[in-house]
């Protein structure tokens, strides 16, 4: 289905069609929690909108959401259809990021959460199944593939997050070497 079939969607979501999918998860959040029940936004009109309209409301986000998803996930799997996402760092974060001399899969889950990036939305960008990541943040060694797809897996999640490939690549090998061989101990 070309995109202006989906025009309708953004446009529910507040967002124009070459829009990325960080930016329709994002945009789904915030009216999700502004059209809820208790929503303080909301709650200075509650009396001019009412339960009905705001339930129609929320249902027409999660529909353009749902619809989204489905057209990131069957875009095509030409690099070329897919955008790096990008991300608005904060400078809170700046500075957490600017500290950190070592990756290991709990940061990257912590970092990833604070972006506000679902797991999900990274498998369907890269095309790397969502367990993959799950047990790279879980530093379940065992269950992850030989070393040199876990890098390519590591780095790709890496470049998802703006980070920077190489580094965490190499922080989390060394992790994953000292398990492999025995000395290492998984925190």
């Amino acid at each position: 289905m070309p995109i202006e079939d989906y025009k309708k969607y953004f446009e529910a979501l507040e967002l124009s069609p070459d829009s990325q999918l960080s930016e329709v998860r994002n945009s789904y959040l915030h009216l999700k929690s502004l059209y809820s029940n208790d929503s303080i936004v909301t709650a200075a009109i509650a009396y001019e909108l009412s339960e009905e309209k705001r339930h129609d409301i929320l249902e027409q986000v999660e529909e353009a959401y749902t619809k989204l998803i489905d057209f990131f996930e069957n875009k095509g799997s030409d690099p070329e259809d897919k955008e790096k996402p990008s991300f608005v760092l904060d400078e809170e974060l700046r500075q957490y990021l600017s500290g950190i001399t070592s990756f290991r899969g709990g940061l990257l889950k912590e970092i990833r959460e604070k972006l506000g990036i679902d797991l999900k939305d990274m498998a369907v960008f890269t095309k790397i199944r969502k367990q993959y990541f799950e047990d790279i943040e879980h530093e379940k060694f065992s269950s992850l593939p030989s070393e040199v797809y876990l890098r390519g897996y590591v780095m790709e999640y890496a470049k998802y997050l703006s980070l920077d490939p190489v580094k965490v690549a190499d922080d989390y090998l060394n992790r994953y070497r000292g398990w492999k061989t025995g000395k290492g101990e998984k925190s």
